[in-house]
């Protein structure tokens, strides 16, 4: 019969041990749903990449989970426009009727109202047509104009009334007015 060896201590790590560095570097790395809020132009796209692999290969269940975290790093303090457009886009991918209400509210400012209906454009909610009818008189110029497509892409009839309104009102930026009648064209159409 074999002796058993006996017992290995356990090893103990000294300061200049170049594995207890790369322990506590590992141990120390941030997490990725956090970081994603703050990328920049020209910051390191390490965890976009990260969380963009996750989310595109999540299994249905591990959706709504990763949904959460994206809201989180939406309402995170110091977040970037850069950041804020990379959380919508993986939104498009897997949000769901429980993210309109804080994706709606970016709606409301020309500046990210087209990061918001990237996001919102490809749920099918009630909430998302209701939110952009909501969002028309808070917008001027090309982003109402974007958001007027994106009603007509949906073909929500529920918005054309203040679509003809639009489409007549001499005070509307030829953008806007010509959004309009397109829309009304195309919902009408439909009908």
């Amino acid at each position: 019969m074999a002796e058993k060896s006996p017992a290995r201590p356990p090893r103990v790590r000294s300061e200049n041990d170049p594995f207890r560095a790369y322990e506590e570097q590992f141990v120390a790395s941030p997490d990725p749903w956090a970081e994603i809020a703050k990328l920049d132009h020209g910051s390191d796209r390490t965890f976009g990449s990260t969380v963009r692999a996750m989310v595109m290969n999540a299994e249905p269940a591990q959706r709504p989970a990763m949904e959460a975290k994206l809201l989180a790093a939406l309402a995170a303090p110091g977040l970037t426009p850069v950041g804020q457009l990379f959380v919508c886009r993986m939104l498009a991918l897997i949000g769901t009727a429980k993210c309109v209400p804080a994706v709606a509210a970016l709606l409301l400012d020309n500046a990210t109202a087209d990061a918001a209906r990237f996001a919102l454009d490809a749920i099918e909610d009630p909430a998302v047509d209701a939110a952009y009818r909501g969002a028309l008189g808070k917008l001027g110029g090309n982003a109402k104009a974007g958001l007027i497509g994106s009603i007509a892409q949906r073909g929500d009839r529920g918005a054309l009334e203040a679509l003809k309104a639009m489409q007549a009102d001499a005070k509307e930026p030829a953008a806007v007015r010509t959004a309009a009648a397109r829309a009304v064209e195309r919902l009408t159409a439909k009908s």
